[in-house]
């Protein structure tokens, strides 16, 4: 519990330096979003994103903060996207559904901290039947190229010879969701909202987020006890 409480403190600290456009709702959860514009409407909060107008629960939310307009940027065209923030992880726009070719990773560091073997969509396919097969639990990490806590995550912890031995252990797959709509349907399966995204299935047993800023050690704690079954 005190490395996931640490793991919130320092989201927090993060998120104080993003630049924020448009209003704040605050949920109860610890998530917050970052919108064109929110308003209270009877026992509902509806808010304008470039998606359309949204509504959540009046109960789930915590306050609504509106932020003062900032210059606006020629060199931006596009409407305010609705944008999560997690305690234990980054924003991240909608998943793009127009398959692209993934961008040459210039930081070595990073892609070693990937996985070789697994990879996308049809590497989850594979590690999924390894995993009914042999039993063995399945590491599951959603990023993106542009994602500056994924770089954070893949050269601070899953580069560490530690961490990389454990994951060759187990069944580690990596998904960027902007490779394509199997890759952007399997991240929305899962339920994801941002970046980076790290989850650990073990059989028969829920599958378990992960806490992405805390230490090394931490970290590795984490996964394998829920590889094992436990954090329930």
């Amino acid at each position: 519990m005190k490395a996931k409480q640490m793991a919130l403190a320092a989201a927090v600290v993060m998120f104080g330096g993003l630049p924020l456009h448009g209003d704040v709702i605050y949920l109860k959860s610890g998530n917050v979003l970052v919108v064109e514009k929110a308003w209270e409407e009877g026992d509902q909060v509806k808010y304008q994103s470039a998606s359309g107008i949204q509504t959540i629960p009046l109960a789930a939310v915590k306050r609504l903060q509106g932020q003062k307009p900032v210059p606006a940027d020629p060199s931006r065209s596009q409407p305010i996207q609705a944008v999560v923030i997690r305690g234990q992880g980054t924003p991240a726009p909608p998943p793009a559904v127009v398959k692209t070719a993934p961008k040459p990773l210039a930081d070595n560091s990073r892609a070693s901290a990937r996985s070789t073997r697994y990879q996308d969509s049809a590497g989850y396919a594979e590690a999924l039947r390894e995993h009914e097969k042999t039993g063995k639990p399945v590491a599951l990490y959603f990023y993106a190229d542009w994602c500056k806590y994924c770089a954070q995550l893949e050269r601070g912890i899953l580069s560490r010879s530690e961490v990389k031995q454990y994951l060759e252990t187990i069944l580690y797959v990596c998904v960027n969701p902007e490779h394509g709509k199997a890759e952007a349907a399997l991240f929305e399966k899962f339920g994801g909202r941002g970046y980076p995204t790290f989850l650990i299935l073990a059989k028969n047993h829920a599958v378990q987020e992960m806490p992405t800023f805390v230490p090394p050690q931490v970290f590795l704690q984490e996964c394998r006890e829920a590889a094992r079954g436990g954090n329930q």
